[in-house]
């Protein structure tokens, strides 16, 4: 990246660094130290933590041992090597690290670009068809693309990453969340073939009866060629070899049951036709997403397969219906323009329960007996422990809850025996917390995958009683921004800002006037007219920003761990209403 420029020209060295510094293309930095030297010894002792080794299990006061990658103690009384790293855990809360069952952490999502168009949209050929179940998601995987790193800061240790895709995108693979390389993450290659009801454009299959047919035809024909493979090994004299094509062949540790099939399903109709297409064709089953699953119910229970239901949870409306309209009357309606109102407030309270039925679905499930795990797909990661939260308030226990992020899914995904409890002999796979993570200011503060530590810089929050800002003010940050920090030397680093969203799901960006790439912004968080908001800045470590808002201007500091504060300032340049 250049920096050439007359301010460059003319700053300090220091100043320089510091540009670097502040714009450096992000990247997920695993420091075990903060100068990001490695550590010699991988050893490590938390002391004193509260230590919950799985729902229900708890040490408090009790001792982590971690050697070579593994846990080799855990207890009250735990004796450590002269050459450990001693974390002291006082106040701090250690969970199995957790296991998402269904997600693309790690594959960077394609450009997206018309499709090129086929000669025979009738029969296409198989990529443009969508049916790819030979592709391997290890082919896919980026060691340090930033959503690895937005995972692991929440608390995830491992993951089933799937690739991108239309009807059978290719196989997913159990992936531990550090390494430097795809295969140095890659836990088991082969972990199951991921199919969804999404239709190929403009050829077929593109709809959902046309998929159907497509799958049952794909596996029928693989049934077949498999036959005609193991009738001539067995005896080739006489009979003709088999052809064998990839996608066919992909299918057949399916047709043995040794692969399982991970359908992603949206909606009640779609859990229907996964569940009939099983039912018909015999392979191994597990489903994810699970919209629609509260009409399902039966259909699920009596199928019996792994479940993985999505995190993915609706925003809550701003305008909700009058209290006079609270209840949904299905067989209301408008007799005149008169009732136009009170018609609305019905169908907010329509909407309504379908968005508690949303928050509450986790909860039913388990009263009706179902285990399920997690599945991140479509989820930001900073979006997740605040819905695992939203879960609990309507109807599922924090037990259930951190057995759907640990034990559950480590026993449904066959990792139960390396991962998912702390316990001796498994794999350090650790999160540390601030906090009880159902606490609202639990902060996840280290993360171990593998035994290799992750440290991330947690706040206090802090009290309306301090004084900075107005606690009653209704910030909003949204449109573009110009600001403007400033060093010690006088000299002066310009550049933009913009945010978008709404109140608790903001998003934005941050770069330089001097061509930088933008670099995402997380953590951002309103408090009255105090803004706050963080991002990585690569080996220089987390840059973080705190401003007070005053109508289309904002001052604070820019904090770099290495380096100290500076003053920052901004304006609004464009905006909801400039």
């Amino acid at each position: 990246m250049r920096f050439d420029s007359p301010w460059r020209r003319a700053a300090s060295g220091f100043g320089v660094l510091l540009t670097v510094a502040l714009f450096a293309a992000p990247a997920a930095v695993a420091q075990a130290q903060d100068d990001g030297v490695p550590e010699v010894s991988q050893t490590f002792l938390i002391e004193n933590a509260r230590i919950v080794q799985a729902p229900g299990r708890v040490i408090d006061n009790g001792h982590i041992l971690v050697e070579d990658g593994l846990i080799v103690a855990v207890g009250t009384d735990v004796t450590a090597p002269i050459d450990a790293h001693r974390i002291a855990g006082d106040s701090l809360v250690v969970y199995a690290g957790f296991i998402d069952g269904l997600s693309q952490t790690g594959v960077p999502q394609p450009r997206s670009e018309r499709p090129p168009s086929a000669d025979d949209p009738g029969n296409p050929t198989a990529e443009r068809a969508g049916l790819m179940p030979h592709h391997s998601v290890v082919d896919d995987l980026v060691a340090d693309d930033k959503s690895v790193d937005a995972m692991r800061k929440a608390g995830f240790t491992v993951v089933h990453a799937v690739p991108y895709g239309r009807m059978i995108p290719g196989q997913g693979a159990i992936v531990a969340l550090a390494g430097d390389t795809p295969s140095a993450m890659t836990m088991r290659p082969h972990a199951a073939t991921f199919m969804q009801f999404t239709g190929a454009q403009g050829v077929y299959p593109g709809t959902p009866m046309a998929m159907m047919a497509q799958l049952r035809q794909t596996y029928r024909e693989a049934e077949r060629r498999k036959q005609v493979d193991i009738e001539y090994q067995r005896d080739p004299n006489g009979r003709t070899r088999a052809m064998l094509d990839p996608v066919h062949q992909a299918f057949f540790p399916i047709i043995d049951g040794d692969r399982p099939v991970f359908f992603n399903v949206e909606s009640t109709v779609e859990i229907h036709r996964a569940l009939r297409l099983q039912e018909d064709l015999g392979f191994p089953l597990i489903l994810g997403g699970l919209g629609g699953a509260a009409h399902a119910m039966d259909e699920l229970k009596d199928a019996n397969v792994p479940l993985f239901l999505s995190l993915d949870l609706p925003d809550e409306p701003k305008d909700k219906p009058d209290s006079t309209a609270a209840t949904y009357n299905a067989d209301y309606r408008a007799a005149d323009y008169d009732d136009v109102e009170d018609e609305a407030n019905n169908l907010k309270a329509r909407r309504q329960d379908a968005l508690e039925a949303a928050y509450g679905m986790a909860g039913m499930m388990r009263d009706e007996g179902l285990d399920f795990g997690f599945s991140a797909l479509d989820v930001k990661a900073g979006d997740i422990q605040g819905h695992i939260h939203t879960m609990v308030e309507h109807g599922l226990s924090e037990d259930d809850a951190l057995a759907a992020l640990t034990t559950t899914p480590a026993r449904l995904l066959g990792l139960d025996g390396v991962t998912g409890t702390i316990d001796e002999g498994k794999i350090a796979n650790l999160v540390v917390m601030t906090d009880s993570y159902f606490s609202e200011d639990a902060q996840v503060k280290f993360v171990f995958v593998d035994g290799h530590r992750f440290e991330y810089e947690t706040k206090e929050k802090k009290a309306a009683s301090e004084g900075d800002g107005d606690s009653e003010a209704e910030a909003n940050p949204q449109g573009s921004w110009a600001y403007t920090v400033t060093l010690p030397d006088g000299s002066e680093i310009n550049g933009d800002l913009s945010f978008s969203g709404s109140p608790g799901n903001y998003t934005g960006t941050i770069e330089n006037d001097m061509g930088s790439d933008p670099s995402d912004l997380d953590d951002i968080e309103i408090d009255g007219n105090v803004m706050s908001f963080s991002y990585d800045s690569g080996s220089y470590g987390r840059i973080e920003i705190e401003v007070t808002l005053t109508g289309d201007t904002f001052d604070g500091s820019l904090a770099l761990a290495s380096m100290g504060s500076f003053p920052i300032t901004g304006t609004r340049t464009s905006g909801p209403d400039l």
